[in-house]
């Protein structure tokens, strides 16, 4: 995966919690990261309105 900041390499990640478990994308050269469980809820929301024909009211 290439860096959306630095077109660096990004580096899939898993964090435990006692509460969740979360999926993280990471730069290796400069540290910029994303949850990609948010990214995947947000495309989600994006096809179900489109297939909806409602406007979309999600932000990242």
């Amino acid at each position: 995966m290439e860096c959306l900041k630095c077109k660096g390499f990004m580096m899939v990640e898993r964090h435990y919690t006692l509460v969740t478990r979360r999926l993280y994308a990471r730069c290796l050269n400069c540290g910029f990261w994303f949850d990609l469980a948010d990214v995947l809820r947000f495309f989600h929301k994006v096809v179900e309105s489109g297939y909806r024909g409602i406007k979309i009211h999600e932000t990242l």
